[in-house]
This record gives C-alpha cells, sequence and structure tokens, in this order.
C-alpha cells in the first residue's frame, strides 16, 4: 500500500541519482520469474539506447535481485511499480487495474503512484437485518469479517427492532474504537436503513451511500458485488466533492489554469490540489506532480471528462 508520505519521502531523498527506471509491471502480464527476467532484456535494450552501457550494470543487478515471486504472492495485488535509480531501488504494491510499462527519464515517473493514492478505500459495512447484524472492514476492494464477541441479541429487548438498533449502534461504535475514523456503510432493506439512520450516532456513517440487500446469507459472490458497489459510490463522491471545491476556490479567485501560472506556483509551494488529465500526462506534468508533492501538496489524475472545465491541467492555488 502506499501513502503520501512514503512517495514524497522517495522522492525527495538526497542520495538519488538519475537516470531513474520508472517500471510499473502486471502481474496478468508478466506471471512469473522467468517472464520478469525476460523483461530486464529487454530494459536493457531500451537502457542502453539512451545512456551508456557501462552505467547499464549497475541497473542491471539491483533488478536481477528484486524478489519478483515474493512481489506478486504476498503483495496481494495487481502488480507492482519498481523504480531503479544509479544507487537505489525503490518498488510499491499497486492494487489498481495497470498495464506493464517502462519509462527511463531523470525523474520518476509517478502517474501509477498518483492513482493509487487518490483512489484508496477504507470503510466499515455494517449488514444489518431484523434480527441480526455483521460486520465487514474493507481497505482497498479486500474485505475482512469483523469478530463480534458478545454482540447484542434481538431476544433481550423482545424483538423491539428500535430498541435493537440502539443496541447495535452502541456496540458497535464500542467495537470500531481507534477505527471510529473511518466510514461505516449500511447493508440493508429500506426500512431498516431509514430506520437505523434516524437512530444511529456513528461519527462516520454515511447517509449517502448504502446497499439495499434483505438476506442474511451472503456470500463471497455477492459481498464482492456489494463492495464493487460501495468502491464506485465512494469514487463518484469524490469526483463530486472535487468539483465542490474547485468551484469554490474558483469563487475565491484561488484557480490557475495556465501551465506557466501552474508550474510558477508549483515552484513557490503554492498549490493545494494539482489537476491532471491522464490524457495529456507528459513528462512536463509528471515533473509538475513531482514538485507539488514535494512541498505537500495534493495530484489528482482524472479522466478528461471528469477535470475542472475539461481542462488538461488545472490547480487550485494556496494565498499566504
Amino acid at each position: 500500500m502506499t501513502s503520501t508520505i512514503e512517495l514524497r519521502n522517495t522522492l525527495t531523498l538526497d542520495y538519488e541519482v538519475g537516470p531513474f527506471i520508472s517500471l510499473f509491471v502486471s502481474f496478468n502480464e508478466i506471471s512469473n520469474k522467468n517472464e520478469y527476467l525476460n523483461l530486464i532484456d529487454k530494459i536493457k535494450d531500451a537502457f542502453t539506447a539512451k545512456h551508456d552501457e557501462i552505467v547499464w550494470p549497475r541497473y542491471e543487478r539491483k533488478l536481477r535481485r528484486f524478489n519478483f515471486d515474493r512481489a506478486k504472492h504476498i503483495g496481494n495485488g495487481t502488480g507492482v511499480a519498481i523504480y531503479v535509480s544509479f544507487k537505489a531501488i525503490h518498488s510499491f504494491d499497486l492494487a489498481q487495474p495497470v498495464k506493464t510499462q517502462l519509462s527511463i527519464e531523470d525523474t520518476m515517473n509517478i502517474s501509477q503512484l498518483v492513482k493509487e493514492i487518490q483512489s484508496q478505500l477504507h470503510y466499515h459495512v455494517l449488514a444489518l437485518f431484523d434480527d441480526e447484524f455483521k460486520v465487514f472492514r474493507v481497505d482497498n476492494g479486500n474485505f475482512s469479517v469483523v469478530n463480534t464477541p458478545n454482540k447484542p441479541l434481538s431476544v433481550l429487548v423482545d424483538n423491539d427492532k428500535e430498541k435493537y438498533f440502539k443496541l447495535v449502534d452502541e456496540y458497535v461504535k464500542e467495537l470500531f474504537g481507534d477505527d471510529n475514523y473511518l466510514p461505516t456503510v449500511i447493508v440493508a432493506n429500506d426500512e431498516n436503513r431509514q430506520l437505523f439512520t434516524q437512530l444511529t450516532t456513528l461519527k462516520n456513517f454515511s447517509k449517502d451511500i448504502s446497499y439495499n440487500f434483505d438476506d442474511k446469507n451472503i456470500d463471497a459472490e455477492k459481498l464482492n458485488d456489494i463492495i464493487e458497489h460501495f468502491n464506485q459510490s465512494f469514487l463518484n463522491k469524490l469526483a463530486e466533492d472535487n468539483n465542490i471545491k474547485y468551484e469554490s476556490a474558483s469563487s475565491k479567485h484561488q484557480v490557475a489554469t495556465d501551465l506557466r501560472d501552474i508550474i510558477s506556483n508549483a515552484i513557490s509551494g503554492k498549490i493545494d490540489t494539482l489537476y491532471i488529465s491522464e490524457d495529456a500526462y507528459d513528462k512536463t506534468l509528471n515533473d509538475l506532480a513531482i514538485t507539488t508533492i514535494g512541498f505537500a501538496g495534493e495530484v489528482i489524475i482524472l479522466p478528461k471528462k471528469q477535470m475542472p472545465m475539461h481542462l488538461d491541467v488545472a490547480a487550485i492555488t494556496l494565498k499566504f
């Protein structure tokens, strides 16, 4: 799992020396160690076409020492991002769909990692029925069942649904403990969802995102369908929030749409949020993203149709 802090630390290491090999590996396309080793031969051809062959062994050693099998089977993701400099190698597990891609430049290609960071989702799912409930935790599409010891029973309140839901609410709130900052979404029929929504005191209960379902026997396939629904709902809400944020900043004259103005703000550390169209992403915009993250700004890569004013690049700026 990649975080903005991990990425920022990697980008700002003083000892890093280019050129940089940026390699995104899809486990669907490169499925075993032999295929990975064959890929290294192709990387050599691309590297020596641009740089002195005498430098290549420093990079090759690091690539061949990388434990591909461990990355595939332990990482439990869709692929891996590998960055190799003259002195070091860094790798990040990928959870989002990825295509095998290579670039060799004087800076790291961070596009896939930016997409990973902006699409990370962590939340709880409460599956609530008339006299039963289950709790799941979802991390980037992977779910786990939350153990619910000594959970309340509806018979303790004579099957009074309102009283039972209040008990569930208090129990779940205590169960989450330090994780109560995560949003909670509900799986229930309309009647139960409406009643619980009225009663709940959960701090981050999501009233706008839910799933209508009334079968206690939720199998793994159905649960995956439910999680996919929730993931898309969260991402849609994120897109809406980004639009609202940009429009609010625009009304205060705190946006920039001219590339030269955005670059000037970036190198001065004055970008709050940088929006880049994935269709327009190139080396210039990649370097702009690196600079923005280095100054603790946020970078978001979007399809062109979701970009502010359908631009290739835009930014919300900071005022000091």
